[in-house]
């Protein structure tokens, strides 16, 4: 039988290779939630209030929260519902916001309107003064502090076409490292198992071969793995299901974008030979020797089951080719193979892999991990570490007791958030439910929080909040 997955902050001898924060890995093996206990786990008072998502929701604790006037607009009741499965962005259509941005003009960075194909970034595209009444209807934007370009820098953004252009990016200070680098306990992961990377060691080798005409991925160009029909079947046969984007990397830490890879195990016999799955890049549809590659080695795979693992491409994929100006430009395609190197008597190579634009690959669904304080004091600061939050600033959403409120946005970033909570004139601590919604309107799982009274804060300059756990 196929091994347990090993815990997210496993870095057992088998994998030496694997480097903490380069890619936050997930757990797969929904048997293996359980608070923590012991002398390192968190206190009596934060596990009452962390209780998995998939609980929570389904003891009805979301029902105030998604009664509200803004999260009846959002559909939130039904995206709540969706996140069992995942992959909620495409299947409720969430990107006809953003798309409806980007066909008029809002988004792009010279103001032109979007052409397929045309991907290249222009003039800022977000910061204090991004909303405007053109195009507040087609992208969810809250409050953004005149303080929010502080600490950052303008960074060309190679993600999704929906986003491309020219963004503030954070540069790399304590509150970037902390939600970079947060893993989130299995027992606490709101996402679904499926979706939860697999840590596996990398794998960077591959002896070429001529790759057939893939298969195309399921329902769309990059895929998904929810409800796609199953032929089981006693050969073995790996399925490539879906490709989505993580995060871009950090120039300062000189990582390049990360990708997320799902496949499966259309066999009804589990595979336990170790296989390559691996991500490469080039400039055209031709998958040749020597391009910039990364990769992963599974160890296992029980019989149907679907994994998802995560891949950290060089740096040097931003730079592959060169514009009219000689100014560098990132790789064009996107090319995934499963069980590379052919190791495993697969009875059906060609959906193994795929090829596809960069530009066409969308991010993964939002999910929040951690707040950072999770007690703070009305107009307080906090720390919101996740995922697939995207580049631009979206909204916060702070629910107490029914009342919809908006955090002031400090910082934002696809994998974190810096946020300023609403003043409220509370006498003592109030429970709160916090919510970061992405640009097209996906909303991220509810985290609890406790409000208290608000403090005086003499100083009128924002400070870098340090988490707690980094001082």
């Amino acid at each position: 039988m196929a091994p347990k997955h090993r815990p997210p902050n496993s870095r057992a001898a088998s994998q030496p290779s694997v480097k903490p924060g380069r890619g936050r890995p997930g757990q797969h093996s929904a048997s293996l939630g359980k608070p923590p206990r012991g002398p390192n786990a968190q206190n009596k008072h934060n596990i009452t209030k962390r209780t998995a998502f998939s609980d929570r929701h389904k003891a009805g604790h979301f029902d105030q929260l998604t009664a509200g006037q803004f999260a009846g607009k959002l559909k939130l009741s039904q995206q709540y519902d969706a996140r069992k499965k995942g992959d909620v962005a495409r299947r409720m259509g969430m990107q006809k916001h953003v798309d409806r941005a980007v066909r008029s003009g809002h988004l792009a960075g010279s103001g032109k309107a979007y052409r397929p194909g045309n991907h290249s970034p222009g003039r800022q595209v977000h910061g204090p003064a991004y909303r405007t009444a053109s195009n507040a209807a087609h992208h969810i934007r809250g409050k953004v502090s005149p303080h929010f370009a502080a600490g950052c820098f303008k960074y060309n953004y190679y993600g999704h076409h929906r986003y491309a252009g020219t963004h503030w990016y954070p540069s790399w200070t304590s509150w970037v490292s902390w939600s970079w680098h947060h893993n989130c306990n299995p027992y606490w992961d709101p996402r679904p198992v499926w979706c939860r990377p697999v840590i596996y060691a990398s794998h960077s080798n591959w002896s070429w071969w001529h790759s057939p005409a893939w298969t195309p991925l399921p329902v769309v160009n990059y895929g998904t793995w929810v409800d796609v029909p199953q032929v089981a079947t006693e050969d073995f046969d790996l399925q490539l299901l879906a490709i989505r984007f993580v995060d871009p990397g950090h120039p300062d830490e000189k990582l390049g974008p990360r990708y997320r890879v799902w496949f499966r195990n259309n066999s009804n016999r589990p595979i336990v030979q170790p296989f390559n799955v691996m991500l490469f890049t080039s400039n055209d549809a031709n998958l040749v020797e020597g391009l910039p590659q990364a990769g992963v080695r599974v160890t296992a795979i029980e019989a149907g089951d679907v994994q998802s693992v995560d891949i950290r491409l060089p740096l040097e994929v931003y730079g592959m080719g060169r514009d009219a100006d000689g100014q560098p430009t990132p790789f064009g395609v996107l090319h995934a193979l499963v069980d590379v190197e052919r190791e495993i008597s697969d009875s059906l190579r060609t959906n193994n892999g795929t090829k596809i634009a960069r530009a066409d690959i969308p991010p993964v669904d939002p999910a929040a991990f951690a707040a950072e304080p999770s007690t703070v004091p009305a107009a307080g600061e906090l720390l919101i570490a996740g995922e697939g939050l995207g580049p631009q600033p979206g909204k916060v959403l702070v629910n107490i007791a029914g009342l919809e409120l908006e955090g002031e946005i400090l910082g934002w970033y696809d994998l974190g958030v810096r946020v300023k909570l609403p003043h409220l004139p509370l006498v003592k601590p109030t429970e709160a439910e916090l919510v970061v919604i992405r640009g097209d309107g996906t909303a991220a799982n509810p985290l609890k929080i406790t409000v208290g009274p608000p403090r005086v804060v003499a100083e009128e300059a924002v400070p870098q909040l340090v988490p707690p756990s980094m001082q």
